[in-house]
């Protein structure tokens, strides 16, 4: 693990106004909320095939839980969330806060940048179950260290129950490029050979998250317009 002094270095700095979230996020997503349908109804799939025996999970960028189907976060007893998005907590409160509280179940924010505070999170309960909300095929825009960052996470997340949502490509389509496809489940990483045996052409942006996920885990795959001009792969799997 490195140093305080090397996280400080690179450490993004919370706030409401990101390249990666933010209010402009919160505004798109409601803008496009039914464009994004299909996309949310097959996240909530996914996490209802996960079943992590813990009380304790911790979501690392939740944002508004816009994609975070309340019968799941429903099966843990306490959430920890941590956005560097300072307005997540209200847009999450408005969708989320009053089941919950109905509930019983307790969550508090953390708003700081993952890589500096999940590893003393993981140290305090080894009970905790984590998951990652679209956040790691992002983080190149919050971190130039990324891909070390990255290659950190088996070595964090060691015998431990975990799942990841996350960009794997993505690009820009024209009103008359966009196409119908479905999801698709692999035990090979999306590379661009699979994207031409898929169809596709044209230069897309690799998000750097290939290996995320341990060789072997099943690898579910999502399209998602983002935007109507605006294209992503979405890879999704889970360790238990």
């Amino acid at each position: 693990m490195t140093s305080g002094h090397e996280y400080d270095a690179h450490r993004a700095a919370p706030s409401s106004l990101r390249r990666s979230g933010g209010l402009q996020w919160h505004f798109r997503a409601l803008k496009h909320r039914r464009l994004h349908d299909p996309f949310r109804s097959a996240i909530a799939a996914f996490l209802q095939g996960w079943h992590p025996r813990a009380s304790h999970l911790i979501i690392v960028g939740p944002s508004a839980g816009w994609f975070l189907p309340g019968p799941f976060l429903h099966l843990f007893s306490r959430l920890t969330l941590i956005d560097l998005d300072t307005s997540a907590p209200f847009f999450f409160a408005l969708r989320h806060g009053r089941e919950l509280e109905r509930r019983g179940i307790k969550f508090e924010w953390r708003h700081a940048d993952f890589v500096s505070c999940l590893p003393q999170l993981l140290h305090d309960d080894r009970e905790a179950v984590v998951l990652f909300c679209n956040v790691l095929g992002q983080l190149g825009l919050e971190r130039d260290d990324y891909e070390a960052r990255l290659a950190q996470l088996p070595m964090w997340l060691a015998d431990r129950a975990w799942a990841s949502f996350h960009d794997r490509y993505s690009a820009r389509v024209s009103k008359d490029e966009r196409v119908d496809i479905s999801s698709f489940t692999s035990h090979e990483p999306m590379d661009g050979g699979m994207l031409q045996r898929l169809g596709f052409s044209g230069e897309w942006t690799d998000h750097g998250t290939g290996d995320v996920l341990p060789v072997g885990v099943l690898r579910h795959y999502f399209p998602w317009y983002i935007t109507p001009h605006r294209f992503h792969w979405i890879e999704a799997g889970a360790v238990i």
